[in-house]
């Protein structure tokens, strides 16, 4: 067999079986979907690399795939249980899809609800996509037919209306 008609009908096999074998796999781990994942995944790496024998032998693919993936949540729980995790001492500053530091973006997303329900309807929405969901401006322009650019314009002046919002009402609670 060519590498590339091995690779097809490997292809072919992993897309016919993967719902099953994930759920065989979520059995196994106890219902944890992303040990289930990744035990298919492993499972899936080690049949490619023997293929031909696989489908050679007689017997049903399906079957020595399940059999597979049950060996590969063992070799998980295996090798998770000689791991002791080490706590980690502190989480690296991380930045949301739009730029702003997370420990800032959790502190902007708490008051900020009344503040940008003052907002025109257009700048209402690229904020609550943006900054509110944080999905990026690329995403935000799809959903809103803009351009990229033209989503980030409107985050620049509703941050800017937002800035006089909450002037206004620092003056006002100063008074």
């Amino acid at each position: 067999m060519t590498e590339p008609d091995r690779g097809t009908d490997f292809e072919a096999f992993v897309l016919e079986t993967s719902e099953a074998f994930t759920r065989v796999a979520r059995a196994e781990t106890g219902g944890d979907l992303h040990r289930a994942e990744d035990a298919v995944q492993v499972a899936y790496m080690r049949m490619f690399t023997s293929w031909e024998k696989i489908i050679a032998r007689p017997g049903n693919p399906v079957a020595y795939g399940r059999t597979a993936v049950k060996h590969a949540v063992i070799d998980q729980f295996r090798r998770n249980q000689h791991m002791t995790p080490a706590p980690v001492q502190e989480m690296p500053e991380q930045e949301s899809q739009i730029g702003i530091p997370d420990a800032a973006y959790e502190m902007i997303k708490e008051g900020i609800d009344e503040l940008v329900a003052k907002l025109p309807d257009r700048q209402r929405q690229v904020i609550t996509l943006c900054v509110l969901q944080d999905i990026s401006p690329e995403d935000a322009g799809k959903r809103l037919r803009l351009k990229e650019e033209s989503v980030k314009r409107i985050i620049r002046v509703a941050i800017n209306n937002l800035k006089k919002f909450v002037n206004e009402t620092g003056e006002e609670g100063t008074a």
